[in-house]
């Protein structure tokens, strides 16, 4: 998958501008507030729906202004070309059209466009709490699996209601209505037993991955993941009937407490390096360096599901490493991908392993793009 072009309209700092992207790496310079992390952001937007730095579709509309545009031409490897724009509004909901067709759910674009990001944000993937890693690890396996996607959208509904009857019993003291509380229970354990079994299948597929991309960049350590359900079955029960079986045992305390504590949504993912937790114990060049593990990982499984290249956005990639793990990196960055890569300096890109004198890549002054005609 590539994108060929980009078009931005009262998007963050970018009153207007247009780029023609290279089919291989393109390198962002320019200093901070310049805007090269937008020009991200907005390629994000396009394969996503939403920004990687921010859930607030207003604080991506231009100060002073009440509608945004941003639009995009992608070619996929087996020619099926699209044209992606999406539409922001103060006074509107956001909407999305491919090929001029107006999306009728924001859902229908996860998929379309392989993409992986790595950004300072993503360090909570292995610094922060277990949600951080749920959300890594639903916003890939969604991409890869529809079915999935459905499933976790529909568990997330129920539970909302779910836990709406217990809290308004625990702070209100408002009777429970045991009929109802059934009949949710049977929809949480449908569609969690659909997301616990597929997180568990996709994760040995993506274990092999990591942990090859790994050793290609550190062979001094071992890295490992892990995944522990909430909900485990005993001998020769399904996980449906687990979760109907752990809901119906946990329902006193939920009720006293207000929330559901069993299920999906206390899933752990863990990482480990050298069989301790990384979370607790990893250095930051450390929890940097696994982390691009990771995400060349996401990268390989949407591949290998997607039977598409990825496009690769790498926001501040060289942050927290140092110089020897930063060219082993350039050494691994996948062949023959559309790359990304920001920069506040193009001497510090040199100084970590890159060469800028190649016709493999495009270089575009961020400071530069500004008010050029969309």
């Amino acid at each position: 998958m590539l994108i060929k072009s980009l078009s931005m309209k009262n998007f963050r700092v970018y009153e207007h501008a247009a780029l023609r992207f290279g089919e291989q790496t393109n390198v962002l310079f320019g200093e901070n507030g310049a805007g090269k992390t937008t020009v991200l952001e907005a390629i994000h937007c396009l394969a996503y729906t939403r920004s990687f730095k921010t859930h607030l579709d207003g604080e991506l509309i231009r100060y002073e202004t009440t509608e945004a545009k941003v639009g995009g031409n992608f070619s996929g490897d087996r020619k099926n070309d699209q044209r992606v724009e999406m539409f922001l509004s103060e006074k509107q909901p956001k909407h999305i059209k491919v090929n001029g067709a107006l999306l009728s759910s924001q859902a229908d674009l996860i998929g379309r466009i392989p993409l992986v990001c790595l950004a300072p944000e993503d360090g909570v993937v292995t610094s922060g709490a277990p949600a951080d890693r749920r959300r890594f690890f639903d916003k890939l396996f969604s991409q890869v699996d529809s079915v999935y996607l459905q499933a976790l959208q529909q568990f997330n509904r129920v539970l909302k209601q779910r836990n709406a009857q217990l809290n308004d019993y625990a702070v209100n003291g408002t009777p429970v209505n045991s009929e109802l509380l059934r009949a949710l229970d049977t929809q949480v354990a449908k569609h969690g037993a659909v997301v616990q079994e597929k997180r568990a299948e996709y994760l040995q597929k993506f274990k092999t991955f990591v942990y090859e991309i790994y050793q290609e960049l550190e062979r001094e350590k071992t890295f490992k993941a892990a995944y522990v359900p909430s909900v485990k079955p005993k001998a020769g029960e399904t996980v449906e009937a687990a979760f109907q079986r752990e809901l119906e045992a946990s329902r006193p305390a939920d009720m006293r407490r207000g929330t559901t504590t069993t299920g999906i949504q206390r899933d752990l993912f863990l990482f480990y390096l050298n069989h301790q937790e990384i979370r607790r114990y990893g250095s930051k060049g450390e929890h940097k360096l696994a982390l691009v593990a990771l995400k060349f990982a996401e990268g390989r499984l949407l591949e290998d599901y997607l039977t598409e290249k990825p496009i690769y956005l790498l926001d501040d990639l060289f942050a927290e490493l140092d110089i020897k793990r930063s060219v082993q990196i350039i050494q691994s960055l996948p062949e023959g991908y559309q790359i990304f890569i920001t920069s506040t300096d193009l001497a510090d890109l040199r100084q970590h392993g890159m060469t800028l004198e190649s016709e493999k890549l495009t270089v575009f002054d961020t400071g530069k793009l500004r008010d050029v005609a969309a």
